[in-house]
């Protein structure tokens, strides 16, 4: 008899791992090779929201729920970021608004720190642009207008005090795709930078608001230059001229921290000027790309005015500068 109450245990326990529910009998859980609670597994499927570290050396990732969002921004709020300080030549690249679809994927929960991007350097021994060329590219006075090239300020060496918990900043588009090349050896995984499309509907995290958090931005909401205007009727506020840690203000709705400000992120998608012929379907655009370089950056930075920081907007860049780092992303 209790041979036979132990072989149906037994049974219970493999039918449950292998038909991917991973649970086990008293609400534990089977440990993968990295330690991962499974728990957030279903069907071989992970759970929207779920948590996930695939290495040692991986920045953590949050499960994206698959949703469909409209991208790009409405009149009335590029009237409102004119109002505010933002260029109609910038604004009217957030035209048209169209819908897009986003298959589930997994997001960098914070941006890529200093000291994340310090593993990969003290692992490979890479150089990054600024460190082998012209240096990073910083911006002088408050308008904007003036920059600098200084051979001095680099990721190692920003032009303002940093800390390992800060997100990295004067790397190039090539330098984040060193990094990423270098962790998928380690991790056997396939990150990437997000798409363009992945980038504003996770910051938007199914709001439809200007930011994720309202029509109205505050500093004591995200890092940005509260010298600089304000944005719908909001107050100015703190200028704080550096970076801060990636986990310094409330994460959005899909638990993702920092989405707006700090510093802008990288994405895949190469510059065009309008929406016109863009993917549906939350894919990188990387056709009828122009030759100097322009890539998509996502997000504002602590340098730029509150304009800057919409979900909707967008910029580029082909430079490292001093307020530019990037995020991960990986399919599941």
């Amino acid at each position: 008899m209790l041979r036979a109450i132990a072989a149906l245990l037994f049974l219970a326990c493999f039918m449950q791992v292998t038909s991917g529910q991973l649970r086990i009998m008293g609400g534990g859980f089977i440990p993968d090779e990295n330690g991962t609670n499974p728990d957030a597994l279903i069907q071989n499927k992970f759970v929207a929201g779920a948590i996930i570290k695939d290495c040692a050396e991986c920045p953590e990732l949050v499960v994206i729920p698959a949703g469909s969002f409209q991208m790009g921004s409405s009149a009335q709020q590029q009237a409102l970021a004119i109002a505010a300080g933002a260029k109609s030549e910038y604004v009217g690249w957030q035209s048209p608004q169209h819908n897009v679809h986003a298959s589930s994927f997994a997001a960098g929960r914070y941006a890529v720190t200093k000291d994340e991007f310090a593993l990969f350097v003290r692992a490979s021994g890479y150089l990054t642009d600024a460190e082998r060329g012209d240096g990073c590219i910083v911006y002088i006075g408050e308008d904007g207008q003036q920059t600098r090239r200084d051979t001095n300020v680099s990721w190692k060496n920003a032009d303002f005090k940093q800390e390992g918990n800060h997100p990295v900043v004067c790397v190039s588009w090539n330098d984040a795709q060193a990094y990423i090349t270098w962790l998928n050896a380690v991790s056997n995984k396939r990150f990437r930078l997000f798409t363009e499309a992945e980038r504003e509907y996770a910051t938007r995290g199914g709001t439809k608001s200007a930011f994720w958090f309202g029509d109205s931005i505050r500093t004591s909401q995200a890092n940005f230059n509260g010298a600089r205007g304000t944005y719908n009727g909001g107050s100015k506020g703190e200028r704080r001229q550096a970076t801060v840690s990636v986990g310094s203000f409330a994460p959005n709705p899909f638990g993702l921290y920092g989405v707006h400000g700090n510093v802008w992120d990288w994405v895949e998608d190469c510059f065009h000027k309008s929406y016109e012929g863009a993917p549906a379907n939350g894919s990188a655009w990387i056709t009828e790309c122009s030759a100097n370089h322009q890539r998509v950056i996502r997000g504002g930075s602590w340098y730029n005015g509150p304009a800057s920081l919409l979900s909707a907007y967008r910029a580029w860049e082909s430079a490292p500068k001093h307020h530019v780092g990037f995020r991960l992303a990986r399919d599941l």
